[in-house]
């Protein structure tokens, strides 16, 4: 158990809760590290942003080639 799973069950043992129950409950619990933060957040709208360009940049060119194949050869 990490840190602060550790401090919940401790409090959920000193409140009253079966032991059992309280390992349960508090492994329940994400660990702090694995839980996403606001820069994670921003990074990933700055890469959405990023394939959003490039698609609507770089499909329709590709639509507007591969139709020239097809249709002018």
């Amino acid at each position: 158990m990490g840190l602060m799973v550790s401090e919940v069950y401790e409090a959920l043992v000193s409140a009253g809760a079966p032991k059992e129950q309280a390992r349960a409950a508090a492994s329940a619990i994400p660990a702090a590290r694995d839980m996403a933060a606001k820069q994670d957040a921003a990074e990933l709208k700055q890469d959405i942003a990023a394939l959003e360009f490039a698609a609507f940049t770089f499909l329709p060119v590709i639509f507007a080639l591969s139709a020239k194949l097809v249709f002018f050869p």
